[in-house]
């Protein structure tokens, strides 16, 4: 508990782009410790060290969190060979764990991201559920001013559609306050299903809604993550987790905080 006040405390005195910072420099460190304590050295490929140096400075994940992505991606590819696939990420931030993605899916994707990128951060904090407790009070996250300074999701969605099109694959970024997208938005998305969805909202109320949308649009052997699942500062998606009756047994949790879920 002290050191949840104690977490909050930083997440409040820095801005969300220099927690990210800090967060990756700590993260780094203690995992790095498993080499001298475990003896346990993991040997990265060497596409995810490049794609991870290239990242790491707009990444809202560490690198392990996003190493388990490359995993998920890696895994999704095998199971769903051949075949082509929708891919929906809800809570893009600045676009890390969606170049992760982009970059290693297979061939004959359609990936949607789904993000308010900062223009819609006045109905997130409107919004905000009594189980998340770290954004309540004047704390006011996911706004131009701070995370989404100098990014344009424009350039981004340009830039990894680069990187798809040698796939025959796409990317399509959907700005919005999900689930109040515009009619045309959703019904892009309301009649797939999805192989693979990234679930990294943060909030409860948020975390209920995607997944809600999602559970009767997956392809059989789908993966699900939530990303937040252990994080003491985002409490409310275990707490949405809980409420949905999902079976965990169906699934297991990373030792970096994430939850991953089969179909």
């Amino acid at each position: 508990m002290v050191f949840k006040k104690i977490r909050s405390l930083v997440g409040r005195l820095f801005s969300e782009n220099m927690q990210m910072k800090i967060i990756l420099q700590l993260s780094n460190f203690f995992w790095g410790l498993r080499k001298y304590f475990l003896s346990v050295v993991i040997d990265y490929p060497e596409d995810f060290r490049i794609n991870w140096k290239n990242i790491k400075n707009q990444s809202s994940q560490d690198k392990e969190r996003n190493f388990t992505v490359y995993q998920l991606v890696k895994l999704h590819n095998k199971i769903f060979e051949g075949m082509h696939t929708n891919i929906i990420e809800f809570g893009t931030d600045r676009g890390a764990t969606l170049t992760t993605i982009s970059k290693f899916i297979k061939k004959d994707s359609q990936i949607f991201s789904v993000d308010s990128f900062g223009f819609h951060a006045k109905e997130i904090k409107e919004n905000i559920s009594k189980f998340d407790e770290h954004y309540q009070g004047s704390y006011r996250p996911f706004t131009k001013q701070t995370r989404f300074k100098d990014f344009d999701h424009v350039q981004m969605t340009k830039n990894l559609n680069e990187i798809l099109s040698k796939k025959n694959s796409n990317l399509e970024t959907i700005v919005g306050y999900f689930p109040n997208l515009n009619k045309e938005c959703m019904a892009k998305i309301s009649n797939l299903k999805f192989s693979f969805v990234h679930l990294d909202y943060d909030l409860y109320q948020s975390t209920l809604d995607s997944f809600n949308f999602v559970k009767e649009r997956l392809e059989k052997n789908a993966i699900i993550l939530f990303d937040d699942f252990n994080f003491i500062n985002q409490e409310g998606v275990k707490k949405a987790v809980k409420d949905l009756k999902i079976d965990l047994d169906k699934g297991f949790q990373t030792q970096s905080g994430q939850l991953i879920l089969f179909n």
